[in-house]
């Protein structure tokens, strides 16, 4: 019989602090899930590791991906392909969960199980000091939880950084988006398509999760993400201008969407603008911008 819910870890030469997230998955209240490591091309001993605990019978299956190197978002959709269960929820490979946090995922997806308009439901990520990672929790009502799509986060203060489990049917409709040439687009475009097209999810204010982001990896540091990565953001810069609001935010998106295209050798992406006319007046003002931002790109920082 397959798991209600799949546990997805994307990982990339991690195996010195993998055994931490599996750790925290032996010590969950509930074994109503499996763990699928989806291996990202490692070449540390990262595969003999997880041999090594799906030979010592662990309470739940794990499942062993190997996926050649492409990035987190190729490994996500790799992942999506191959899970058995009907919710998929993130672990990135440094993290851990709370001994109740599968308990209190499967409680929660009864409440939207049945319910075709919710992609899935969500819990707050904290600290290792067990605070909200942006510093402010979540808004919720009397009963512990807030409905929105993602596009309506900041409404609820949300993006204190939550982590989701989504319906894998839904979910593969809107795979993660990759640009050929590059490692990293972010899963925020995955995200927000399924907002455009109205799905919710059911927002909860309990921690289930504790999160550290760590000097190596591979989304530390969004200056240097974007710089390695520039058509990604050049994607979710272009799919912004369906959603933001006010006339400055559009003109500064659409100027975004010009630069990085640009930056990343690729100018004719630019046609393929969402905003024709912002697009248009917000040339004259990118070009300029364009250069700005070359030289940024060539130092570790911004200025």
């Amino acid at each position: 019989m397959n798991p209600l819910l799949s546990i997805h870890t994307a990982t990339y030469n991690r195996a010195y602090i993998l055994e931490r997230a599996y750790k925290s998955l032996l010590a969950q209240t509930s074994y109503n899930f499996e763990w699928v490591i989806s291996d990202d091309g490692s070449s540390d001993n990262t595969e003999e590791l997880i041999m090594e605990w799906i030979k010592n019978n662990p309470p739940f299956p794990v499942v062993y991906n190997k996926c050649p190197r492409g990035g987190i978002p190729r490994t996500l959709n790799s992942g999506t392909a191959t899970i058995r269960g009907r919710y998929f929820f993130m672990l990135d490979s440094d993290d851990i969960l709370l001994p109740d946090a599968v308990e209190n995922i499967l409680q929660a997806i009864q409440s939207i199980d049945d319910k075709d308009d919710f992609v899935g439901v969500g819990f707050l990520r904290i600290t290792p000091d067990l605070q909200p990672i942006k510093g402010v929790a979540p808004k919720v009502n009397e009963l512990g939880y807030v409905d929105g799509t993602n596009l309506e986060r900041a409404l609820y203060d949300l993006d204190a950084d939550m982590c989701e489990a989504y319906k894998v049917g839904i979910l593969r409709k809107y795979p993660f988006k990759v640009w050929p040439t590059e490692l990293y687009a972010p899963e925020q475009l995955c995200f927000d398509a399924m907002a455009l097209d109205g799905y919710k999810v059911r927002w909860y204010g309990k921690p289930v999760y504790i999160c550290e982001y760590r000097d190596d990896g591979q989304t530390k540091g969004a200056w240097n993400l974007q710089k390695r990565n520039k058509m990604g953001y050049a994607m979710l810069a272009n799919q912004q201008l369906l959603y933001r609001k006010g006339f400055v935010n559009l003109f500064k998106t659409a100027a975004e969407h010009i630069v990085l295209s640009l930056l990343g050798k690729n100018p004719g992406y630019i046609l393929k603008t969402n905003k024709w006319w912002l697009t248009l007046i917000a040339i004259p003002y990118a070009f300029p911008l364009t250069i700005r931002r070359a030289i940024q790109f060539t130092k570790d920082t911004p200025n």
